[in-house]
């Protein structure tokens, strides 16, 4: 299929090329007419018109570049790291279908190397997984309107727009599955806020949850504890705890958007989106409509699949 131009929604608009340009890229200095502006839009998501980021750096002085920031970790426990690899593969992709580079760095808590975050003209930036102390170092280096959007952590500032899973609802469910008493195994994350609302959202006593780093972690909990039933934070390590044999019952949350990994005798508790289209929805919102600091909220829940 030819892919859409300018032109094509120009002629269809019954309008100049220029006037769509103005429209698509968000030039604010123009008189348009809303119900123009309306049609124009609606044409563009008809025919899946996705912008050349040639033409759209040079109509907006934009680089078209939007920069992913990943906590630099050694040691770093597979569970994690398919974690990252599936969110940052979607958006990627996401990114690339419309018209965006991506620039992926690692950060380095203990020494942050930033020049590269100065030197670029991101337009939007998504942090996963950032350890609390480098949020500001970070959002330092960036102009205020610039979308700062934030992938696992809760921080109280409305500066960034946060993603996470809604895991009050999730483990209400999964504590329905449960027969008996029953233990929490969950992932670590860097952000102690993130940790810490997993944490009060769950009926299970603290000396019930157990948060692993490794495999070594999950060896030890198989040797210590008496429970014969679990919920499980992430597939992955819901499919080692599986292999073990040890737990009669077992639910897995899964946030990795992986279920297939699991046996069909284990519960799965999946949610309606994975984090990554969420991540762009939230991103095109801000940009498009200049939101940015207007959003009363801005921790964004994802739902549970029912």
């Amino acid at each position: 299929m030819k892919r859409a131009t300018l032109k094509d929604i120009a002629r269809m608009a019954d309008v100049s090329v220029a006037t769509v340009s103005y429209v698509l890229n968000n030039v604010d200095n123009q008189s348009i007419p809303e119900t123009t502006r309306c049609k124009i839009m609606r044409i563009a998501k008809e025919l899946e018109y996705t912008p050349n980021l040639s033409a759209r750096t040079l109509v907006r002085n934009k680089s078209g570049l939007v920069g992913i920031l990943i906590n630099e970790e050694q040691d770093i426990p597979y569970w994690k790291k398919q974690s990252h690899f599936t969110f940052v593969d979607g958006l990627q992709k996401l990114l690339t279908t419309a018209g965006y580079h991506t620039l992926f760095i690692t950060i380095d808590a203990n020494d942050p190397s930033l020049n590269v975050i100065i030197e670029r003209n991101l337009e939007a930036v998504f942090l996963v997984d950032v350890k609390d102390e480098m949020f500001y170092t970070i959002s330092s280096k960036f102009v205020e309107g610039i979308p700062l959007i934030v992938i696992d952590s809760i921080i109280e500032d409305n500066l960034f727009q946060q993603i996470t899973y809604n895991f009050h609802s999730a483990l209400k469910i999964a504590s329905k599955l449960m027969n008996q008493s029953f233990c929490l195994i969950m992932e670590n994350f860097n952000n102690q806020a993130l940790v810490n609302y997993i944490l009060t959202n769950t009926n299970v006593a603290k000396d019930h949850i157990y948060i692993v780093d490794t495999p070594n972690d999950l060896d030890e909990i198989f040797k210590q504890t008496q429970f014969k039933e679990a919920i499980v934070i992430n597939e992955f390590i819901g499919s080692y705890v599986e292999r073990s044999g040890y737990f009669n019952n077992l639910a897995v949350i899964c946030t990795c958007s992986c279920p297939e990994i699991l046996s069909d005798k284990t519960e799965k508790i999946m949610f309606k989106e994975d984090k990554s289209k969420t991540a762009f929805h939230i991103m095109n919102s801000l940009l498009r409509r200049n939101e940015y600091h207007s959003n009363n909220s801005n921790i964004n829940f994802i739902e549970v699949k029912i």
